[in-house]
């Protein structure tokens, strides 16, 4: 029997803006649009928490976010980048 992949983990906040620092220079420049929203089916106010810190983006969104913002989602590479802060 496979071993089933965790969507709903959880994912450090240094990661997410490590990733959004990597795609636009600086995570503070980021911007989302309603597009942005309806595409990663995150809504307003989760992003502004997420951002905030005050709670964790799970793998699922993450995908889902990668794959908008047209980023290939790799365990690896999300290992280099959590290795960045330590």
């Amino acid at each position: 029997m496979k071993k089933e992949e965790n969507n709903n983990a959880i994912v450090s906040r240094d990661a997410l803006f490590n990733l959004l620092d990597s795609i636009q220079g600086s995570h503070e420049n980021f911007k989302p649009t309603k597009r942005f929203y309806i595409a990663t089916g995150i809504n307003c106010r989760r992003w502004a928490k997420l951002v905030r810190g005050e709670i964790s983006i799970t793998i699922d969104e993450l995908k889902r976010l990668c794959h908008t913002l047209n980023v290939t989602f790799t365990a690896e590479t999300f290992e280099r980048q959590l290795k960045l802060f330590e």
